[in-house]
């Protein structure tokens, strides 16, 4: 079993907790970085994702913010197979107030149908005070709908860029024992 884990927009693998995260699963990580950090392209996540899962039939995917999305794209995409799990880290579907290289990320359509089927299981953490999107129990409910995700609200966790998140750390390793 390995991870493998995308970071957020502007993101790198040495930003918020992912180094911290790795030193503290007994899974490895690979992180696949974002095309472009400061405006990440649908095509070049995916891209990266697919390039890092390989033909890994045992990885389990993580997506902080932006990436949630990228990961649901590339499931979606998926002709054939499954990936056993994703964490998807203070996901959203819409953010309340986007800038103008964020704004296709919100307006590309996704077959989240497809993508729903093209993973085992699905978990979601948000908080309720996300700075990116306000209503976190509209995202809950969209997280659910679409993906039949089980999502978790951490109160006061902000958009969970912390430099250790014990809360994505826990979430991430009963994942992986599910």
């Amino acid at each position: 079993m390995r991870l493998v884990l995308m970071p957020r927009w502007s993101g790198t693998a040495t930003s918020d907790w992912y180094p911290w995260l790795a030193d503290e699963l007994e899974t490895p990580v690979t992180v696949a970085e974002l095309d472009v950090p400061d405006a990440p392209t649908i095509e070049g996540c995916v891209a990266r994702l697919r390039a890092a899962v390989g033909d890994d039939p045992d990885t389990y995917l993580v997506g902080h913010s932006v990436s949630c999305l990228a990961i649901v794209h590339m499931l979606a995409a998926f002709s054939e197979g499954r990936v056993p799990g994703a964490v998807f880290v203070a996901g959203w579907w819409h953010v309340d107030e986007p800038w103008d290289t964020l704004r296709p990320w919100m307006e590309t359509p996704v077959d989240a149908a497809a993508a729903r089927r093209a993973v085992d299981r699905s978990y979601v953490l948000l908080s309720d005070n996300d700075p990116f999107t306000a209503d976190h129990r509209e995202t809950s409910r969209l997280w659910r709908e679409r993906l039949g995700a089980d999502v978790r609200i951490v109160p006061g966790a902000a958009h969970f860029n912390g430099t250790r998140e014990p809360a994505v750390r826990d979430l991430i390793a009963h994942a992986l024992r599910a």
